[in-house]
């Protein structure tokens, strides 16, 4: 019977399959099918056109050379079919175990050069919290912590007020719902490189709302890890 009890806590099954896996809620032939991001813009993390030759020292898309962002971006996965579905089973389902998992593979993909950051994660709104009961970002940005050995503020970067969903509006309608919506409330950044962790990246409104906040601050480099990243239509 104790046995019994420890093979259920040390095995599981796979989220996708249903195959039986250990030490982890995905198995190996489901992980090395998702939709992995292997070479993208290291301003954007949108995936660099083969065709578009880019200097091997940047390996910036041609938008960001023209116009880059206040941040810098990495991610994980292509935002598809099924890590989309594992992302909402994360946020809005409850799948906890999905956590280690996910920090696991974001911490493998960190940049070497980032790890001199200061890690927060995407700040929720006091009532979103109570609602949801926990921040997935926060438990992404923990982990990754953890793991890379990084220092870490979970409650300094904050959401000073509800925001509507970002992904029902307009490129315009996001930059203004994000208006004033974020604050630094911990001690000044005197320089300090800053890594902000999230689920997903999409327009980018969110990271450059909170760049702002924390260039404010006295940061240095605003960098994001995510998990994955939105292809445009």
């Amino acid at each position: 019977m104790i046995k019994a009890m420890v093979d259920n806590v040390r095995a599981s099954h796979c989220l996708l399959c249903g195959g039986r896996c250990l030490d982890r809620c995905l198995c190996p032939a489901c992980l090395n099918d998702l939709p992995w991001l292997d070479d993208s813009c290291r301003r954007c993390a949108l995936p660099l056109p083969e065709h578009e030759e880019t200097p091997v020292n940047t390996r910036c898309c041609g938008e960001c050379q023209r116009d880059p962002p206040p941040w810098q971006a990495a991610a994980v996965f292509r935002y598809e079919f099924p890590v989309d579905a594992l992302i909402a089973a994360f946020k809005y389902q409850g799948r906890l175990t999905l956590a280690d998992a996910l920090g696991e593979l974001l911490a493998a993909r960190l940049p070497p050069d980032w790890q001199d950051s200061l890690v927060v994660p995407v700040p929720v709104h006091t009532q979103r919290l109570r609602e949801r009961g926990y921040n997935q970002a926060a438990l992404l940005a923990r982990d990754v912590a953890t793991r890379q050995h990084m220092r870490y503020q979970p409650d300094s970067l904050q959401r000073r007020r509800v925001t509507a969903m970002q992904k029902t509006l307009s490129p315009a309608q996001r930059e203004a719902n994000l208006a004033d919506a974020f604050s630094w409330q911990g001690p000044p950044l005197q320089g300090c490189n800053v890594l902000v962790i999230d689920d997903v990246l999409t327009t980018g409104a969110t990271l450059s709302a909170l760049a702002r906040v924390l260039t404010e601050a006295g940061a240095g480099e605003v960098r994001a890890l995510v998990v994955a990243r939105t292809l445009p239509p």
